[in-house]
């Protein structure tokens, strides 16, 4: 969970940058004439240094998110938490339809369809993934 946590929190980093982005770019269309001016005159706008920036840390977390999709994927949950941060991840890929969440779904799903609540013994899931 901690490892799918911590891609998780990178990639809302990353969400929250592009968002911060779209503000400045916002900002730059009001005032000057955004669309029709040069990357290096666009640098040169007051709000460009802060753009050109989240630009570079967007791309850098967006390295580290796609190096770690990989070894994540190659987990295999042990226990609901861990069926759970998969569903996590999953769930932010799906938003984007960037990446394949399947192989997070399907592991999630096997993990669930074999397990029982500690509790009252009843199955997390049913046994087959639903088409």
């Amino acid at each position: 969970p901690a490892q799918c946590a911590a891609w998780v929190a990178v990639d809302m980093e990353i969400t929250r940058l592009c968002n911060r982005w779209s503000e400045l770019e916002v900002q730059a269309a009001k005032q000057f004439d955004y669309f029709n001016l040069t990357d290096s005159e666009i640098s040169a706008l007051p709000m460009g240094p802060e753009m050109d920036a989240v630009d570079a840390e967007c791309r850098r977390l967006g390295d580290v998110c796609e190096e770690a999709l990989e070894p994540l994927g190659k987990l295999t949950p042990r226990t609901i938490e861990d069926a759970t941060a998969m569903l996590a991840i999953a769930y932010r890929l799906l938003r984007l339809q960037e990446d394949m969440p399947w192989p997070f779904v399907n592991k999630a799903w096997t993990f669930l369809s074999k397990a029982h609540c500690p509790g009252c013994g009843a199955a997390y899931a049913a046994k087959a993934l639903p088409v």
